[in-house]
């Protein structure tokens, strides 16, 4: 195979699996009823407790184990103002997001005096899976990622599963569309949002372990780079269908993959690492044009 190729096909799965475990998360929450616009800064977070831990016990399980239950920490903390308190959704996402991104900062320069970003050889990275498939095009396409690679491909099955095939499931869509009905049948909404959340935590807290023990080893200023944000916009294209949602990630993972490649050429750095930014606004404007023309067909007719 082309190294260019088997390159950026590598490039395009280490680049999508953050945005795909944010975005499955957030799937939890939309079917839920809440639109999670939190998803950046749970994802920072996570990000730098895996670091922290990581560097701190030398074990990458440890690192990952942090991230899960600082994520789901501040789910919790978003949660509670969303479901309990009823406050606006996108401010209290917007301002929590301000609010890591500056504690991460203040944090890390105080741990570790320097610069915006922390890299040590002590930060144990999460183990790679390799595998001898006894192909050599088989082991270049499906061996040497990393584990949280293979489980997040495994947790595509398992969120469709539980949403469309357990109680649960019915539950939570219920909590999302129909919550009256829910109470009536005797089940609380936010009993159900709060599990929702804390089951986004899980799934922000594998991706920001993804992103800062795997994609690098180091934690960095704001590094979850607006990919919350991509995986928001995911969800709202693909309706919540996790199916749909990992085919979309792989898509922004590949534009990702290709605003690095093509760094070399005469194209200006900023508009390519701008591009799965811009296909996410383009995306999103096209769909909304569509559902006003069918909104506007619904009531002429």
């Amino acid at each position: 195979m082309n190294n260019i190729i088997l390159s950026l096909y590598r490039s395009t799965i280490n680049m999508a699996m953050p945005i795909l475990l944010v975005a499955l998360g957030g799937t939890i929450t939309h079917h839920a009823g809440i639109i999670n616009v939190a998803m950046e800064g749970l994802m920072l977070a996570a990000a730098f407790s895996a670091v922290v831990f990581s560097y701190i016990s030398g074990s990458a399980l440890v690192g990952v184990m942090a991230a899960i239950v600082s994520a789901i920490i501040f789910s919790i903390f978003y949660s509670f103002f969303v479901t309990t308190l009823k406050t606006n959704n996108f401010a209290i996402g917007f301002a929590l997001n301000i609010f890591i991104s500056s504690f991460t900062l203040y944090l890390s320069r105080i741990m570790f005096p320097g610069e915006n970003a922390f890299n040590s050889p002590k930060i144990a990275a999460i183990p790679r899976l390799s595998v001898d498939f006894g192909v050599k095009i088989i082991n270049d396409l499906f061996s040497n990622f990393s584990i949280l690679v293979y489980f997040a491909m495994f947790l595509v099955f398992v969120v469709t599963y539980i949403v469309y095939k357990t109680p649960f499931g019915l539950w939570l869509r219920a909590a999302g569309s129909q919550p009256d009905a829910l109470n009536k049948a005797g089940k609380k909404v936010t009993v159900i949002q709060y599990t929702a959340s804390v089951l986004t935590g899980v799934l922000c807290g594998l991706a920001g372990a993804q992103l800062s023990l795997s994609n690098v080893v180091l934690f960095s200023k704001d590094m979850s780079g607006g990919r919350g944000f991509i995986a928001l916009a995911i969800i709202l294209i693909a309706n919540g269908k996790p199916s749909t949602t990992l085919l979309l990630a792989l898509f922004f993972g590949l534009l990702e993959s290709l605003s690095i490649q093509l760094q070399s050429t005469n194209i200006p750095a900023q508009f390519l690492f701008m591009l799965p930014y811009l296909m996410a606004i383009v995306t999103l404007i096209i769909i909304s044009i569509n559902k006003t023309k069918k909104m506007g067909r619904g009531i002429s007719t």
